[in-house]
């Protein structure tokens, strides 16, 4: 089953600063990141819960080459990513 998928303005910043960091490096990076994260992102809208609820009923989807986590909640049958944040980051 697909599911809902919505991203709360928090996120498509931190989406964006970390595409625009990947791009200072090389525009090939940048578009390997954005291949990878919208690849976690069709996982997470048909199969959300095979992720572990980490805290707060919020659960992380860790991205493989990168050092992202998306964290995102399930509300329903709708998916709602709150934030992208790189591993040495945290979620307040």
């Amino acid at each position: 089953m697909v599911h809902l998928l919505t991203f709360d303005e928090e996120a498509l910043i931190d989406f964006k600063e970390a595409v625009e960091y990947y791009k200072q490096i090389s525009a090939d990076l940048a578009s390997r990141f954005q291949v990878e994260f919208w690849s976690k992102i069709e996982e997470l809208k048909t199969n959300p819960l095979q992720y572990q609820s980490r805290y707060r009923d919020i659960r992380l989807a860790h991205l493989k080459k990168f050092p992202y986590a998306i964290h995102f909640i399930m509300e329903d049958k709708r998916v709602v990513v709150f934030r992208i944040l790189h591993h040495k980051q945290f979620y307040k």
